[in-house]
C-alpha cells in the first residue's frame, strides 16, 4: 500500500490529459459529468485529486480503487488504458475516493488486505495486517529452521488472524491456537479462517495467555500492541481514526502489553520450544533484557526486518 506510485509506460496516453480534463475529473468525484473517460484519464485525474487531499502516493491508491471497482488487477488496468468507464462504474468509483480522501485506509475500502499467501478480510474490527508482521515468519524459520515443523503453535493477539493462518496454511505448524482479547476480531478471524479453507485453529477470547492457562506450546508468536500513548496521538489519521486502538497502544511507555505477556511465557513453552514477538522500533534492546531476565529462556536475540530497524525479538526455552 505504501509503495512508488506507477506509471504511465510509453504511448499508453494516446495523447494525454490536458490539466484542464483532470481538473474536471477531479471536481467530478462530487459533481455528475457527463463527459466520456477513459482507464487512464481516470486513473491520472482521480490520482490528482487524492494527491490533493494530501495522500502520498494518490495515484497509486486510485489504481487500487479503480482496479476494485472493474473487478481486475492493477497492472491489468494498463492492459484496458483505452477502455471507457460507464457512468454505473464511475458511480462506483467516486464515494471510495471520497472515503479515501477522508483518510479511511485503502484497506478498509477493499475489503481485504494481503498477508504472505493469503487475503485477509479487514474491517475496523482487526488492524491491518503489515509486511513487518509478515516477516517476522520468515525471521523465525531462519532461526528455528526452515524444515522445522511445529507441534503446537500459539498466537497471542491474533487479530485479524493473520499470523496464525499463515502458520497453518503453510504448514508450518500442525496445531494452532489463537487468542484476543476482542471477541468482535476473533470473530473476523474466524471468517478469515473459514475463508482460506483453514479449519484446525482453535480460536479462544481472553486477555493473552489467560485463555491457554494449563496448555503448554512449542511455539508462542505475538504482534502485540506497541504503540506509545504518544506515538498514537501523533499517528497518521488512518490509524489514529480507524484502527482499533486496543490493538495499537500498548500503554504509555508502548511496552505494557509485552511485559506482562514475557512475564507469563515460561508456563506455557515447552522445553526447546520458541518465542518470537514484534516490536516498535525502539523496543528489541529493552525487550531482550526482558526475556534474559526469564529463567528459562536462552538464546535471546534481536534481528532486523526489511529496513534494517531490530523489530523482532526471539528467544528458545532451554
Amino acid at each position: 500500500m505504501r509503495g512508488a506510485g506507477g506509471t504511465d509506460g510509453a504511448g499508453c496516453t494516446g495523447g494525454g490529459v490536458r490539466k484542464e480534463d483532470i481538473r474536471l475529473m477531479a471536481a467530478s468525484v462530487t459533481a455528475p459529468d457527463q463527459r466520456v473517460w477513459t482507464v487512464m484519464d481516470v486513473i491520472r485525474a482521480s490520482g490528482e485529486y487524492l494527491d490533493g487531499k494530501g495522500l502520498e502516493h494518490g495515484r497509486l491508491e486510485a489504481e487500487h480503487l479503480l482496479a476494485h471497482v472493474l473487478g481486475m488487477g492493477r497492472l491489468h488496468l494498463y492492459l484496458h488504458f483505452d477502455r471507457p468507464l460507464t457512468l454505473a462504474e464511475r458511480g462506483c468509483l467516486k464515494p471510495l475516493l471520497r472515503r479515501r480522501a477522508a483518510r479511511e485506509p485503502l484497506q478498509y475500502i477493499l475489503g481485504s488486505a494481503p498477508f504472505r499467501d493469503l487475503t485477509l478480510d479487514v474491517d475496523r474490527r482487526v488492524a491491518i495486517p503489515r509486511p513487518e508482521t509478515e516477516y517476522l515468519i520468515d525471521v523465525l524459520q531462519r532461526v528455528a529452521g526452515r524444515d522445522r515443523v511445529f507441534e503446537s503453535a500459539l498466537d497471542v493477539g491474533t487479530g485479524s488472524g493473520a499470523i496464525a493462518l499463515a502458520l497453518a496454511a503453510e504448514g508450518l505448524a500442525r496445531s494452532v491456537t489463537a487468542t484476543d482479547l476482542s471477541a468482535s476480531a476473533l470473530a473476523a478471524a474466524r471468517n478469515n479462517a473459514a475463508a482460506a479453507g483453514v479449519t484446525t485453529i482453535d480460536f479462544r477470547v481472553g486477555c493473552l495467555l489467560e485463555p491457554v492457562a494449563g496448555r503448554t506450546f512449542d511455539l508462542v508468536l505475538s504482534n502485540p500492541p506497541y504503540l506509545t500513548e504518544e506515538e498514537w496521538r501523533s499517528a497518521q489519521p488512518e490509524v489514529r481514526e480507524w484502527e482499533p486502538r486496543l490493538a495499537m497502544v500498548g500503554g504509555v511507555d508502548g511496552l505494557e502489553v509485552t511485559h506482562d505477556l514475557v512475564g507469563g511465557v515460561d508456563d506455557v513453552l515447552r522445553r526447546g520450544g520458541w518465542v518470537g514477538l514484534e516490536l516498535g522500533n525502539s523496543q528489541a534492546e529493552t525487550v531482550v533484557c526482558m526475556l534474559e531476565a526469564v529463567p528459562g529462556l536462552g538464546s535471546v536475540g534481536a534481528h532486523d526486518d526489511l529496513t534494517g530497524r531490530q523489530r523482532y525479538v526471539l528467544a528458545r526455552k532451554h
